[in-house]
């Protein structure tokens, strides 16, 4: 691993530093399926029916356990649910299709082990774009669906041709056109863009979704993507736009008015 990637992942793991994580959840490691697994079990009554699977945002090439534990945290606590948080492997080292794969196997063990459980889907930026991987091979085989799919600020097509990538070019401080471009790359590595882009893999069923992105990003047209694309067979879709946050805005500050804001919505759909 060259050094310039290797700090980028470094920093992109002190955002799990912006705030504290949640004192009213514990967290513990399992291997499932050969991959790394967190479950965060917030203290207290929660919602013992239901169980949430959540995929790091990261472009593919970054994120970690120590990038999102204290967002996650608050998630769980928040949503009084208990969280499974599946640490994938990254590309460039384990590119397209490693992560689905991986994300796959835990997905039908966690089934196998809590068949009495409803599984909500959850993922920001590539998360989101590898829940509607899963999504759509779950389709192809005929498997059982999350009850619920929700997505914040998610990245969706690998092409990079989206207008907002340009038009939001000024107002996202975050994110660029030239890094997603590069990041995409590394993930897809000689296979078929095609193959790996979820925005091509999204026929068949889909379970009740919520959107969430903000008028500032230059991802904001994958999400009304994403919508166009489920409203057409799911009429329990949702796409919530908020003015002028960053990209996934909850993981720079979970306290401010528009994660509260967000994290009722969340509350309110899957509810």
């Amino acid at each position: 691993m060259n050094d310039e990637l290797n700090n980028a992942r470094k920093e992109f793991d002190k955002l799990g530093l912006a705030y504290n994580k949640s004192d009213k959840v514990t967290v513990e490691q399992e291997i499932i399926g050969n991959t790394t697994c967190y479950w965060f079990n917030p203290n207290g009554k929660i919602n013992a029916n239901r169980l949430i699977i959540y995929l790091h945002g990261g472009c593919f090439v970054l994120g970690s356990i120590t990038s999102h534990t204290s967002l996650v945290s608050h998630l769980s606590e928040q949503l009084a649910m208990q969280l499974l948080f599946i640490e994938y492997s990254l590309a460039p080292e384990k590119p397209f299709p490693t992560a689905v794969k991986e994300i796959e196997k835990v997905y039908g063990q966690i089934l196998s082990r809590f068949p009495e459980k409803e599984i909500i889907l959850m993922g920001d930026s590539a998360g989101g774009g590898l829940a509607i991987n899963i999504i759509a091979d779950l389709n192809k085989w005929n498997s059982r669906l999350p009850v619920a799919l929700v997505m914040l600020s998610p990245w969706v097509d690998l092409s990079c041709t989206n207008n907002s990538l340009l038009e939001n070019k000024d107002s996202d401080p975050i994110l660029t056109k030239k890094a997603l471009q590069d990041y995409a790359s590394m993930y897809v590595n000689g296979n078929k863009l095609q193959e790996a882009s979820p925005i091509e893999k999204m026929d068949g069923k889909y379970p009740p979704t919520l959107v969430l992105v903000s008028t500032s990003e230059i991802l904001l047209e994958d999400g009304k993507a994403i919508i166009k694309k489920i409203s057409v067979s799911q009429p329990k879709t949702r796409l919530s736009i908020h003015e002028k946050q960053n990209h996934v805005w909850l993981l720079a500050d979970i306290h401010s008015s528009e994660s509260k804001k967000a994290i009722e919505e969340i509350r309110e759909f899957i509810s």
